[in-house]
């Protein structure tokens, strides 16, 4: 009898247990979907962490982060990011990166488990404008041929837009400055990695006095004199048996230099790659505050000038970049009009 009782008491006890466990789980879960949620409907825990009011958002289900401005993700960076004692990293979306994160689960968790998505493309900022016009339209059998008029409507305004470029729109190249001139300010310290020549044709020329991140960080430091330039290289690769090589190389320009951290580490190996790369090997350095940067070095190099204005006013740098550089044509047609057609699509699908 008191065995039997014992047994009962054992297995009730065992049923508690279990149920507490599954009732814990159950809250997990439901706390995660609920922060999940919230992270693209501008109640993230994020917006309340920066005390910023940037909105997230899914686009093709990438996270972009909007209703910043240089000077929010200038003060994010230097009061959040640089403060916390933890490795962080920035990515600048733009369709390519939006376009490509679609067949590539991998880039497509990095940016949304980034702390940072800033939107670097006015092709971002008005598909979002877009999706957020669309909600208003009555659906119905005409809701396809309405929000093409409204894509299309909103496509060709931006080319006659008198305000120029979206507040919101932030470029890795103005940010790589806007950073440098923080860092040259406030003492942080800047590594530059990867980058390489590329000739008409966009093969990599491998030219030993070239080294394109060395250049891009003896530019910034001409720029701006108080700059703390740990160094530079591009020998390395982005590939995973560089890693070891790189960050001891890095180590070893840190060791030089008697710092035991990067506080701003600019990455150029190209978009999916250097984020792959960043997200790898950011806390080996360790690196404050990494950033992707794709062909940013070869505009601060000088080896490429910049869109003249009247094409960035007008949202058509990526036409003056087709004509110096060619071989880009390919992933410019992705950018336009692969990636507005792809987000109509999805509008009128959903």
């Amino acid at each position: 009898m008191v065995y039997q009782a014992a047994v009962r008491v054992k297995a009730t006890l065992l049923n508690v247990l279990i149920f507490k466990v599954l009732l814990h789980n159950v809250r997990v879960m439901q706390g995660s979907a609920a922060k999940r949620a919230s992270l693209f409907d501008g109640t993230s825990d994020r917006l309340h962490l920066y005390n910023i009011p940037m909105t997230s958002k899914e686009i093709l289900g990438i996270r972009v982060d909007f209703g910043l401005t240089m000077d929010d993700v200038l003060g994010i960076v230097e009061n959040k990011l640089l403060k916390d004692g933890d490795c962080h990293y920035i990515c600048t979306t733009n369709p390519e990166f939006i376009m490509d994160a679609q067949l590539d689960p991998v880039f497509k968790r990095i940016i949304n488990e980034s702390d940072l998505s800033v939107p670097d493309g006015a092709g971002v900022i008005y598909a979002n404008k877009y999706l957020e016009k669309i909600k208003s339209l009555k659906k119905g059998k005409l809701f396809p041929v309405k929000a093409f008029v409204c894509g299309t409507y909103m496509g060709l305004s931006s080319l006659f837009v008198k305000k120029g470029v979206p507040a919101e729109k932030i470029t890795g190249v103005e940010l790589t400055y806007k950073l440098c001139e923080l860092a040259s300010k406030k003492g942080y310290t800047v590594f530059f990695l990867g980058g390489k020549p590329k000739d008409a044709l966009g093969r990599h020329v491998i030219q030993d006095d070239k080294d394109l991140a060395t250049m891009a960080g003896e530019s910034m430091k001409k720029l701006y004199p108080g700059l703390s330039v740990v160094g530079g290289t591009s020998k390395f690769v982005s590939e995973i048996k560089d890693d070891k090589k790189t960050v001891e190389y890095i180590k070893k320009c840190m060791h030089e230099k008697g710092v035991d951290h990067i506080d701003f580490l600019f990455v150029a190996y190209g978009h999916s790659k250097q984020e792959r790369w960043v997200s790898r090997n950011i806390h080996k350095i360790p690196a404050k505050v990494s950033i992707g940067l794709g062909g940013t070095f070869d505009y601060i190099s000088g080896q490429i000038k910049l869109p003249p204005e009247i094409y960035v006013k007008r949202n058509l740098g990526w036409v003056y970049r087709l004509i110096i550089q060619p071989w880009r044509a390919k992933r410019i047609f992705k950018a336009f009009p692969l990636f507005p057609l792809k987000v109509f699509r999805n509008s009128i699908q959903s």
